[in-house]
């Protein structure tokens, strides 16, 4: 059996803003919350430091902690973004109106960013939708 995905093809256009516009941006994946990857970019020049399977198991690790957040929105309100800093990388989950999760990947100690990325969100929503 399988399950047809709903894409946005909007979706694409978020992601080559966000690359575009965030210099230390490195890797930008939105996802369905099943874990599956449906639009992926990546700065040229730049490699990955994770395999395809630890990307995905990742990506299923922080798509469990949303759904462990959520249960609290009633409390406290939605979740806007989350962050996760390593040595390498700072990792910016996003929800999405459309029920998709945004992931970025950036190099540096900057969590300016974040505002960024949000404000790139909102655009593209308000002027092409999610």
């Amino acid at each position: 059996m399988s399950v047809i995905q709903q894409v946005n093809e909007n979706e694409e256009k978020l992601l080559n803003m966000i690359l575009g516009e965030i210099p230390s941006s490195r890797v930008a994946i939105i996802c369905d919350h099943d874990g599956n990857i449906l639009w992926n970019s990546i700065r040229d020049n730049t490699t990955s430091f994770l395999t395809l399977d630890e990307t995905k198991e990742s990506l299923k690790r922080s798509i469990g902690s949303w759904g462990k957040r959520n249960e609290l929105f009633s409390k406290i309100g939605n979740g806007k973004y989350a962050i996760v800093a390593y040595d390498r990388i700072k990792r910016i989950t996003i929800p999405l109106p459309n029920n998709h999760l945004l992931f970025v990947s950036l190099e540096g100690e900057e969590f300016g960013n974040v505002k960024n990325i949000m404000t790139i969100v909102s655009w593209v929503d308000s002027n092409m939708g999610l």
